[in-house]
């Protein structure tokens, strides 16, 4: 393939799916796309890499068809020769075969040893998981989110390898579509630092897709040798139009270096205390700190405090963030909120009638879990029990604090159904905010955002904190979370 900009626009009928401009794709190079969910990024990359269904959709590349366009013999090789990592690995891995047979199968065989590439996405001290997976069949639960994007990263390597091995003259094209989006950092950073070390020895076309503003850092500070072979770029909506446009890392490092916790008061009143030992599914969650991260300890959210939850993936974050709110059953549980106790035996209705929307929210990581699709943008904040949401004005002042302003009044009738995943999200976090809690539950907050989106998200947590509202946040955005949570803040989940 060559080292270009594409125009790509994507047809269902008479419904366009995507209507991409100036998407950069640089042969033997790296580039890394950010940008919010929805606006077609993921199809884009598999518009570029051949796998569209001609008889499905009408794509057309540069003024190409798509027949034609895949038929280049630069964009066969591209393709024969390279490998797509899915935004859900779900839907790459066969429920009907092992994990062990799937890493060995077909092209991957070709390399050496298909499973090692795998075996470098964990800790060494970890790899029984690994082994332990193996045998299994994929099923929705199992693997876990993180454990199959490790998987399908480690696919992506072995064919890596396998290329060249065969020293072949014709290049691939590798794109991972938010390949750690479901990782902590130490194993992202992991992931990372083998895909740029098998581009130092083979330069294929690499396409990452990602809304992880933090892997800029990263590059910035361990790679920094790959910067010159690196284009970044923000896919940004435009009156329809999803426009490429250079992004400028050094933008997003003094951004960061310039990010500092909110000040507490001095005298700081306790709002939610959880006891370390939750049970439920048959595992126990235990919660303890940075420092002692062996020694048990109680969960505790101030008034006013941004209190960080973090763990690897599959952990438990979100279901104890579900059972803090009362959505989920514990087998075993000690709570108190602000003077309350609440534990595996209090009735449901209890925290129906006490907690919910009253003393706390919760934004969930998924939009798409709290949001009628059936209902407009102006319905969905209108119908909170929130008098002050009564008027247009008002609602369209609470749209302002995320929307542009030239956006808002075709936004306002619009049904949530129709909405890109970013906006989603962001009328996702504007319903929690607006009901004005004393706790507010935050599960990946900046997901499917872009940088914008996520400078003004990190002002509403701050005015929120300056209200006297306590936070209580799930992220695997550690690079920008370790950055506005003060460290006696956070809590690690075992």
């Amino acid at each position: 393939m060559n080292g270009r900009h594409y125009d790509i626009r994507v047809k269902v009928g008479d419904r366009v799916l995507v209507d991409a401009r100036s998407v950069p794709l640089v042969k033997n190079g790296i580039t890394l796309m950010f940008g919010e969910s929805g606006i077609g990024k993921s199809l884009a990359g598999k518009a570029l890499f051949g796998l569209l269904d001609e008889e499905e959709y009408n794509v057309v590349v540069n003024g190409e068809s798509y027949r034609e366009y895949c038929a280049r013999p630069e964009v066969a090789a591209a393709r024969q020769n390279g490998f797509f990592m899915f935004q859900e690995p779900s839907s790459h891995l066969n429920p009907l075969q092992t994990v062990e047979e799937q890493l060995c199968e077909g092209t991957l065989a070709e390399a050496h040893d298909p499973i090692a590439p795998v075996r470098e996405l964990w800790r060494a001290d970890d790899s029984g998981t690994l082994t332990g997976i193996l045998p299994i069949f994929p099923k929705p639960y199992r693997p876990s989110g993180g454990e199959k994007q490790r998987l399908l990263g480690g696919m992506a390597f072995a064919k890596m390898d396998a290329v060249a091995e065969q020293e072949l003259t014709d290049h691939g094209l590798f794109v991972f579509d938010e390949p750690t989006g479901s990782l902590d950092r130490e194993a992202r950073d992991r992931f990372l630092d083998r895909l740029f070390a098998r581009y130092r020895r083979r330069k294929e076309t690499i396409l990452v897709i990602t809304h992880d503003y933090g892997i800029i850092g990263y590059v910035q500070a361990f790679h920094v040798d790959l910067i010159p072979s690196t284009t970044f770029c923000e896919l940004r909506l435009v009156g329809g139009i999803a426009q490429a446009r250079a992004f400028e890392p050094q933008l997003f490092v003094e951004w960061l270096r310039n990010q500092r916790p909110q000040e507490m008061p001095v005298v700081r009143r306790p709002l939610l205390r959880v006891k370390s030992g939750v049970r439920i599914f048959g595992r126990t969650l235990n919660f303890s700190t940075p420092a002692w991260d062996r020694e048990d300890t109680e969960l505790v959210v101030h008034a006013g405090e941004l209190v960080y939850l973090k763990a690897a993936s599959g952990v438990g974050k979100t279901t104890v963030a579900k059972i803090v709110i009362g959505l989920q059953h514990a087998e075993q549980l000690g709570m108190e909120f602000d003077g309350e106790t609440f534990s595996e035996t209090t009735p449901s209705r209890r925290w129906q009638r006490v907690l919910w929307g009253r003393g706390m929210t919760m934004a969930f990581q998924h939009a798409d879990e709290a949001l009628n699709p059936h209902a407009s943008v102006e319905e969905t904040l209108r119908l909170l029990p929130v008098s002050a949401l009564r008027s247009g004005e008002a609602v369209v002042e609470v749209l302002g604090r995320l929307f542009d302003a030239e956006e808002i009044p075709q936004l306002r009738g619009r049904k949530v159904w129709q909405l890109s995943g970013g906006q989603k999200q962001r009328l996702n976090l504007l319903r929690a905010f607006a009901l004005s809690t004393p706790l507010i539950i935050l599960d990946e907050p900046l997901n499917a955002l872009d940088f914008e989106s996520i400078d003004r998200v990190l002002a509403l947590m701050r005015e929120a904190q300056r209200r006297g509202q306590a936070i209580l946040l799930i992220s695997h955005n550690e690079d920008i979370f370790d950055a506005v949570v003060p460290s006696g803040s956070v809590y690690l989940l075992r």
